[in-house]
C-alpha cells in the first residue's frame, strides 16, 4: 500500500468509529429509556397485583376489626408500641392511613421507666410527650394507662411531679390505670384521686420493691369514681380502714395476692372490708398477719352471694387464717385456689383451715387447686368425697406430703370426684408406676372421662435422680390413653414447686 494513502484511510476509519460510537450512545440512551419504562410498568403491575390481594380488597370496616384484634390479642392486654399499631403502620401507606384513623387502636399504652436514668426530668418529659401524642390519636375515647418502674431506684421529686401532672391531665378519660412503683413514688402520684374519674373501671396500685419497706402509700380516697369495678392493691402494710372507695360497686377485688414473699405482709381485717362488697364476683386475697388483734367472739360471718372465683395466697399461718375461713360464706363458689407462698423451709403442717369453706360450697365447686399446702390424706379424702361436681383438681403438696395416698384413693373409689376431667398432682419418684397407670386407666374410662393428667415428680437435691427414667416409663405405660385423646404432662419439680 502506498504510504501516501495511509493518512486518508486513517481519517476514514476514525470517522466510521466516531459514527459507530454515536450510534452506540444513542442505543444506550434508548435502552436506558426502555428500562425505565419497563420499571415504571412493573411498578404499576405490582401495585395492581397488590390491590387484588384479599387484604387490599377487603372493606375498611373489616380491616379495622382485624387490626383491632391484632393489637389487643397479644399475650398481654397492654398495648406495646413495638408490636402494636406502629408495627402495622410500617407495612404500607394505606394501612398507615387506616391505623391513624382508628382511635380504638391508640386507647391503651404501657410505659416502662428504666431502673436508672442520666436525667430523670428529661426522661419523664419525653415519656409524657410520648403519652400525649399517643393518646391524642384516640380522640375522645376512654383510655388505659400502665406505668411501670420495676426497680427500686429513687426517682427525683420534680420528675414525679411532672408525671403526676400528666396522669392528672388524663384522669378525666382514664378507664384503666395501673401504677407499679416504690411506695415513696406511689405517694407522689395520688393527685388524680382528687379529680373526677367518670370512666375509671379498673385501678391497680402495686409496690414494686421486692424487699420490705417501712413506708407505705397513704390510704386511697376517691372523690368520684362511679364506674369503678376492679381494684388491686399490694404493699407491705395494707390498712384498709382509712380507705374511701366505692366498695359496694366493686366486682373484682385483689388485695395483697401478688405481694412479695419477702415482705411478710400485714393487713387489717379483710372481713370488715368484704362486708362492704356485696357485688363481688372474683376475689383474690393475700393473707398475712393482721394489723389489729381480732377477737373471735366479735367476728360476724360475711356472705358473698355473687363470688364464683376465690384465690388466696398464704404468707403466714396464724389463728386469723382459721377465723377468716370459718366466717366466710360463698354460696356460689365454683373455683377455689390456695397457695402457700411462705419462705419458711418445708411447708405448713396440717393446713386444713380452708376445708370447712369447701364443704359449705360442695354443691357448686368445679375446680380446686392446692399449691404447697399439706393436708393429711384422710382429711383430704373426706373433703373430696363431698365434691361431687368437681371437674378439676390440682394437688401440689410440699415436702411433707409428697408420698400421699391420693393416687390409691382416687383409684379405689370412683365415688370420690366422679366428674373429674382434669387432674394435676405432685408426687415423689417412688410412687409406683403401676399405681399411676391404674389411676389414669380408671378415670379415663369413667363417664366424665379424664381429659388431662399432669404429674410432677419432685425430689430433694441429693442422691441419685431417677426421674427422667421414671417419666419415660410412665409415658410408655400411658401411650394408649394419649392416643385415645388424653393430654399428658410429665415434668420434674423441686419440693417447693
Amino acid at each position: 500500500m502506498d504510504a501516501q494513502h495511509v493518512p486518508h484511510l486513517l481519517e476514514e476509519r476514525k470517522a466510521e468509529s466516531s459514527a459507530l460510537a454515536k450510534e452506540i450512545e444513542h442505543a444506550r440512551a434508548r435502552l436506558q429509556r426502555l428500562e425505565q419504562q419497563r420499571d415504571q410498568i412493573e411498578s404499576v403491575v405490582h401495585e395492581l397485583e397488590a390491590l387484588m390481594t384479599p387484604a387490599r380488597r377487603m372493606p375498611t370496616d373489616i380491616m379495622a376489626k382485624i387490626f383491632e384484634h391484632y393489637v389487643w390479642d397479644q399475650s398481654t392486654t397492654k398495648a406495646d408500641p413495638r408490636t402494636g399499631p406502629l408495627l402495622l403502620a410500617q407495612v404500607c401507606r394505606s394501612w398507615r392511613y387506616l391505623l391513624f384513623s382508628l382511635p380504638c387502636l391508640w386507647s391503651s399504652l404501657q410505659v416502662d421507666l428504666p431502673s436508672v436514668a442520666r436525667d430523670w426530668e428529661d426522661l419523664v418529659q419525653f415519656k409524657s410527650l410520648f403519652m400525649h401524642v399517643w393518646f391524642s390519636r384516640s380522640k375522645a375515647l376512654p383510655i388505659s394507662l400502665f406505668l411501670n418502674h420495676t426497680k427500686a431506684s429513687l426517682i427525683p421529686w420534680h420528675a414525679l411531679m411532672r408525671l403526676d401532672k400528666e396522669i392528672l391531665t388524663l384522669s378525666c378519660r382514664l378507664k384503666e390505670l395501673t401504677l407499679h412503683f416504690s411506695p415513696r413514688s406511689l405517694s407522689c402520684l395520688y393527685t388524680f384521686t382528687q379529680s373526677p374519674l367518670p370512666y375509671l373501671e379498673r385501678l391497680e396500685l402495686q409496690n414494686t420493691n421486692s424487699l420490705p419497706a417501712t413506708e407505705n402509700p397513704p390510704p386511697i380516697v376517691l372523690h368520684s369514681a362511679p364506674r369503678l369495678k376492679s381494684l388491686t392493691l399490694s404493699w407491705c402494710s395494707l390498712d384498709l380502714r382509712g380507705f374511701q372507695v366505692p366498695w359496694a360497686q366493686l366486682q373484682h377485688l385483689n388485695l395483697e395476692y401478688d405481694a412479695s414473699s419477702f415482705w411478710n405482709p400485714v393487713h387489717s381485717d379483710y372481713l370488715e372490708t368484704l362486708a362492704c362488697c356485696p357485688n363481688l364476683t372474683t376475689l383474690y386475697l393475700g393473707i398475712g398477719a393482721p394489723i389489729n388483734d381480732v377477737d373471735p367472739e366479735y367476728i360476724v360471718p360475711v356472705t358473698l352471694h355473687h363470688v364464683h372465683t376465690f384465690k388466696t395466697s398464704i404468707y403466714v399461718q396464724t389463728q386469723y387464717l382459721a377465723n377468716f375461713f370459718d366466717a366466710l360464706r360463698i354460696p356460689q363458689l365454683r373455683h377455689f385456689d390456695i397457695r402457700n407462698v411462705s419462705l419458711a423451709l418445708g411447708s405448713f403442717a396440717g393446713q386444713t383451715e380452708c376445708l370447712p369453706l369447701l364443704a359449705r360450697c360442695a354443691d357448686t365447686l368445679e375446680s380446686v387447686c392446692f399449691s404447697r399446702v399439706d393436708i393429711p390424706d384422710t382429711t383430704m379424702l373426706l373433703c373430696l368425697a363431698q365434691l361431687h361436681h368437681l371437674k378439676m383438681l390440682s394437688f401440689l403438696p410440699g415436702a411433707l406430703r409428697l408420698n400421699h395416698g391420693l393416687v390409691t384413693a382416687l383409684t379405689q373409689d370412683e365415688g370420690v370426684c366422679p366428674a373429674l376431667e382434669v387432674l394435676h398432682m405432685r408426687c415423689s419418684p417412688v410412687v409406683p408406676i403401676d399405681a399411676i397407670t391404674r389411676l389414669v386407666a380408671l378415670r379415663f374410662q369413667t363417664a366424665a372421662k379424664l381429659k388431662q393428667f399432669s404429674l410432677q415428680l419432685a425430689t430433694f437435691d441429693y442422691g441419685l435422680d431417677t426421674r427422667d427414667d421414671r417419666i419415660r416409663d410412665i409415658q410408655a405405660q400411658l401411650r394408649e390413653y394419649v392416643e385415645g385423646g388424653l393430654e399428658l404432662v410429665l415434668t420434674k419439680s423441686s419440693t417447693s414447686g
